[in-house]
C-alpha cells in the first residue's frame, strides 16, 4: 500500500487558490466582484473505486483518497478506477458560470513518470460500481492537470461539461478518474492516489419575475384609482441564488410605465443594485402624469448574468379631485356654545355627515382628534350617520373629513358642541368635621326622574342609595384621609347614567395657630424685641403634643394641655418677615399635616446720622474722623444705651443721654479699603426695661484717596520691548510721604513723595504683552491710601 501524505490537501487549500470555505460548503473567492454569482464547493454524493483484483467488489472511499491506476501490495497486483457522483438538482435552469474540479495527490508511485490522469463522464450507476459491473462511459472530459507538480493539488475545468449535463436535464452526473490508455493504466509506475474529487461551482439563476406590484402604497387591483400625479411604484424582487447566511445576488429592477392608450410612450428607469430579496420603489417624476389618465407599469429584474421576464402589468387611473368639505349636524348635540348644553357625559348622540354636493364620496373619517382616524362608509346618498358618546361636559369637538373612492381627502370640518354637566351636586353638611368623624352629604341632580345614586369613597366598594320624590338623597360617610374623593353618578328612570361628580372631601388635620401680637393677614405686628406668644389648637382628637419651629429653624416639642392646646413664647430678634410651622401628634403617634404661616414684626431700629460719612454715599477718607449720632425710634422710649459694630470690629456699647441720643466718633485706618471702601455700621438700642430693638444697618463708603498714575510712554498702548519710560505718581491722601508700588507680581518698592506731592519712577519693558502696576501712598504715621491699578501694554 502506498503511503499517503495528509499534508497534501492542506497545501492545496493554502496554495494558489484563495478561498473561504463556509459551513454550507460555499467558496467565496476574495478577488471576485460584489456582483458575482455565489460560488459553492460541492462534494460528491458518493465516492468509490474499483479493483481489478476483486472485480465484483465496490470500495467506498473512506479515508478521503482513492487509488487510480495500478498498485501492488502483499496480495499482489491491483488496477483501480475512481467514481464520483454529484447532485445537479440545485442547478436546474441555471447558468454555470465556472466549474472547476479539484483534487490532490496523496501519493504517486513514480514522480519521474508523467501524470496521465483522465476524467470521463459515465452514466450514473444505481449502486456503487465494480470492476466487472462498471457504468457506461459517455465522453472524455479531459486530462487532469498534466503539468501540475507531483503530489500537488489538481484542477480541471468542468464548466462546459456541467452546463451540458444541466441543460440535458440530468439530476446527477458521475465522473470517472482513471489512468489514460490500457498499457499505462496497467503500468504501476503511473499509479497514484487522489483525494476525493470536489467541484467549485459558480452558478447563476435568473432573478424571479418581480411580484407584489403596488402603486402609492396600495396593491394592484382592477380599477385602481390613485390620488396623485407622482405615484410611488413598487415591486418585490427575489433571486434563486442565495448563500446562507449571507445575502444573495445583487439585483436591479427596471420599471417601465406608459399611458395605456399610448403604449409607444414608454418610459424605463433602472435602479441601483441591492441584495435580493428586496423591494424596489420608483417615484414617477412631476409633470409626467395627469388627472384622468390611465397608466400601466411593469417591472423586470437583472443580476450580473441574467434578466427575468417582465412582470404582469399593473394598471391605475390618476384621480386628483378632492371631495368637498363635509357637513355635520346633530339634534342630540347641536353645534355651538349654549349653556347649559345638551345631553351629558356618557349619553350617546347621533351625528350625520353630509356629502355637501360631492358625487364621489365613499366614506368619512371622523373622531375627536385630528387627523380623524375612524372610518365610516357612506350610504347610497353619500351621507353617513354615527353614534358618539361624549366623555366630558363643556365644549366638545368632532373632526370630520370626506374620503372619495380614490382615497383623496377633503379639508377637515371642525364641529363644536356643548355637553351639559349632568354630574350630581354634592352638599357637605359637616365641612368642619374632624378626621374620622361622620360627614352628611346630600346628592341632587339636574336630570329629571332620578331614581338612585351610586357613590364610592376612595377605594371603598360602591354603594347605591334610592332617591326621594324630589330626586335627592342623603348619605353619611366617614373619611379616613386628609383628602378623599367621592365619586357619584345618578340613574334616571329611563336608564340614563349621569356624568361622574368627583367631589373632593378635604379634612383638616393641621393645627390652628393664632397670636395676639402677630397676625397672619400680612399686616405688621408687634415690633422686634417684643415678648409675645403663639397658641396651637388641634383639629384632631387626642392631640398630646405639637412639634414647631420658627423661621425654619430647629424643631421643638411642646406638650398639649387637657383641652389639646399649647402656648409657646416668642420674641423676634429682627424686624421683617418670619414664619412659624407646626404639626400635632396623637397619643397613638398619628401625625397631622403641617401648617406654615408667615407674619411680620415691625421695625423699631434706631436712627443713624453722620455728616462726614453720609449713608449710601462716599465721604471722609483714611484717618479722617467722623461723628455718628444715634437716635431712638419714635415708638421706643427710655433708651439707655446703644450697641454698635463697624464691619468686623468688636461690638461696642455707648450710653444714651437724657434725650435718648448718643454720639460716637470713628476713624478708618488700614484695612478699610476692602469692598472698595464700603463699610456697614449695625446699631441696636437697649431700653430701661431690658429689651433690645432690631438692628439698623447704616452703609457708607470711605473715600480711599487713591493716587493717580500717568505716563507719556506707557499710557498710549504702543510701547515696545526694551523701551524705557517714566511713570508719575500723584498722591491724593493728605500727609503722604511715600509711595508703595509693585510691577506685576514683583517685590514691593518705595519711592518718597516730593514737595509737589508726586514721584517719578523709570521702568524698562523687558517682555511683551500686558503688565500691571499697583500703587498706594502712605503717611508718616503709616496710614495707607487705597490702591490704584495701572495697566501697561507692550506690543509684541
Amino acid at each position: 500500500m502506498i503511503d499517503i501524505s495528509r499534508s497534501t490537501w492542506r497545501r492545496f487549500l493554502g496554495g494558489g487558490l484563495t478561498v473561504l470555505l463556509t459551513a454550507g460548503g460555499a467558496l467565496l473567492a476574495t478577488g471576485q466582484p460584489a456582483a458575482a454569482a455565489p460560488t459553492r464547493y460541492v462534494t460528491p454524493t458518493s465516492a468509490s473505486f474499483t479493483d481489478s483484483a476483486k472485480p465484483t467488489t465496490a470500495f467506498p472511499v473512506t479515508d478521503g483518497s482513492a487509488p487510480v491506476g495500478t498498485w501492488q501490495d502483499t496480495e499482489g497486483k491491483h488496477t483501480s478506477r475512481a467514481y464520483f457522483t454529484f447532485d445537479l438538482t440545485p442547478y436546474r435552469n441555471k447558468q454555470i458560470i465556472r466549474a472547476t474540479g479539484m483534487s490532490g495527490e496523496t501519493a504517486a508511485n513514480d514522480c519521474d513518470r508523467p501524470r496521465v490522469l483522465e476524467l470521463w463522464r459515465t452514466d450514473t450507476p444505481a449502486t456503487a460500481p465494480t470492476w466487472q459491473n462498471a457504468p457506461t462511459v459517455r465522453e472524455k472530459i479531459g486530462d487532469v492537470a498534466p503539468n501540475a507538480p507531483c503530489r500537488g493539488h489538481l484542477e480541471i475545468l468542468l464548466t462546459e461539461a456541467m452546463q451540458q449535463a444541466v441543460d440535458a436535464g440530468l439530476d446527477t452526473v458521475t465522473y470517472l478518474a482513471r489512468i489514460g490508455g490500457e498499457d499505462l493504466e496497467e503500468n504501476k509506475h503511473y499509479g497514484r492516489r487522489i483525494k476525493t474529487l470536489g467541484i467549485s461551482i459558480e452558478a447563476n439563476g435568473a432573478p424571479d419575475v418581480p411580484g407584489n406590484l403596488g402603486v402609492a402604497g396600495l396593491p394592484c387591483t382592477t380599477g385602481r384609482l390613485i390620488g396623485t400625479t407622482t405615484p410611488l411604484l413598487g415591486a418585490e424582487v427575489t433571486d434563486p441564488d442565495k448563500l446562507e447566511p449571507y445575502a444573495g445576488d445583487q439585483v436591479t429592477a427596471t420599471f417601465a410605465w406608459w399611458p395605456v392608450d399610448r403604449p409607444t410612450e414608454r418610459t424605463e428607469w433602472t435602479s441601483h443594485s441591492m441584495y435580493a430579496p428586496t423591494r424596489f420603489q420608483y417615484t414617477v417624476p412631476a409633470g409626467a402624469m395627469v388627472h384622468g389618465g390611465t397608466y400601466a407599469f411593469a417591472v423586470r429584474a437583472s443580476d450580473a448574468h441574467a434578466t427575468s421576464a417582465w412582470s404582469p402589468e399593473c394598471r391605475f387611473t390618476v384621480d386628483t379631485r378632492v371631495p368637498p368639505i363635509p357637513t355635520v349636524s346633530s339634534t342630540d348635540y347641536p353645534a355651538g356654545f349654549g349653556f347649559p348644553g345638551h345631553g351629558g357625559p356618557g349619553l350617546p348622540g347621533t351625528f350625520t355627515f353630509g356629502p355637501n354636493g360631492g358625487d364621489d364620496v365613499a366614506g368619512y373619517r371622523w373622531g375627536r382628534s385630528q387627523p380623524p382616524v375612524t372610518y365610516v362608509a357612506a350610504d347610497s346618498t353619500g351621507g353617513a350617520t354615527v353614534t358618539y358618546t361624549p366623555e366630558w361636559y363643556g365644549m366638545n369637538t368632532l373632526y370630520v373629513q370626506s374620503i372619495d373612492h380614490t382615497g383623496n381627502r377633503s379639508a377637515i370640518t371642525r364641529y363644536e358642541f356643548t355637553v351639559r354637566n349632568t354630574a350630581p351636586k354634592v352638599t357637605d353638611h359637616d365641612p368642619d368635621a374632624w378626621l374620622g368623624k361622620p360627614r352628611r352629604l346630600t346628592f341632587t341632580s339636574v336630570l329629571s326622574e332620578v331614581v338612585s345614586y351610586t357613590y364610592r369613597l376612595d377605594e371603598e366598594p360602591a354603594q347605591t342609595v334610592t332617591a326621594d320624590a324630589e330626586g335627592a338623597a342623603t348619605v353619611t360617610v366617614v373619611p379616613t384621609r386628609a383628602r378623599s374623593t367621592l365619586h357619584v353618578t345618578s340613574l334616571t328612570r329611563g336608564g340614563s347614567v349621569s356624568g361622574d361628580a368627583a367631589h373632593v372631601i378635604s379634612v383638616r388635620t393641621a393645627p390652628f395657630i393664632s397670636s395676639a401680637q402677630w397676625p397672619f393677614d400680612g399686616s405688621s405686628g408687634a415690633p422686634a424685641g417684643t415678648e409675645g406668644s403663639f397658641v396651637f389648637r388641634p383639629s384632631m382628637d387626642d392631640v398630646v403634643e405639637y412639634v414647631y419651629a420658627f423661621d425654619y429653624g430647629e424643631l421643638q416639642t411642646v406638650a398639649a394641655g387637657p383641652d389639646g392646646t399649647a402656648t409657646v413664647p416668642y420674641t423676634p430678634a429682627d424686624a421683617g418677615y418670619h414664619t412659624v410651622e407646626a404639626f400635632s401628634r396623637t397619643s397613638a403617634g398619628v401625625q397631622s399635616e403641617s401648617v406654615v404661616l408667615g407674619f411680620v414684626s415691625s421695625s423699631v431700629a434706631p436712627l443713624v446720622q453722620s455728616a462726614v460719612y453720609p449713608q449710601n454715599l462716599t465721604g471722609g477718607g483714611p484717618g479722617v474722623t467722623g461723628s455718628f449720632t444715634f437716635r431712638p425710634h419714635p415708638e421706643v422710649s427710655e433708651v439707655t444705651s446703644y450697641v454698635y459694630v463697624f464691619e468686623s470690629e468688636e461690638e461696642r456699647t455707648v450710653p444714651a443721654g437724657a434725650d435718648g441720643t448718643a454720639t460716637i466718633e470713628w476713624t478708618p485706618g488700614a484695612g478699610h479699603d476692602r469692598f472698595d471702601g464700603w463699610v456697614q455700621l449695625r446699631v441696636r438700642a437697649r431700653t430701661a426695661a431690658g429689651t433690645t430693638t432690631d438692628a439698623a444697618y447704616y452703609s457708607f463708603r470711605v473715600d480711599q484717596k487713591i493716587p493717580t498714575v500717568a505716563s507719556e510712554v506707557f499710557g498710549q498702548g504702543n510701547a515696545v520691548v526694551g523701551q524705557t519710560g517714566d511713570l508719575v505718581f500723584t498722591a491724593n491722601l493728605p500727609g503722604s510721604t511715600e509711595f508703595v508700588y509693585r510691577f506685576d507680581y514683583g517685590a514691593e518698592q518705595i519711592v518718597p513723595v516730593g514737595p509737589d506731592g508726586t514721584a517719578t519712577v523709570s521702568w524698562t519693558a523687558t517682555s511683551a504683552s500686558g503688565h500691571g502696576l499697583t500703587v498706594r501712598s502712605r503717611t508718616a504715621s503709616g496710614l495707607l491710601s487705597g490702591e490704584t491699578y495701572f495697566f501697561i501694554w507692550i506690543a509684541p
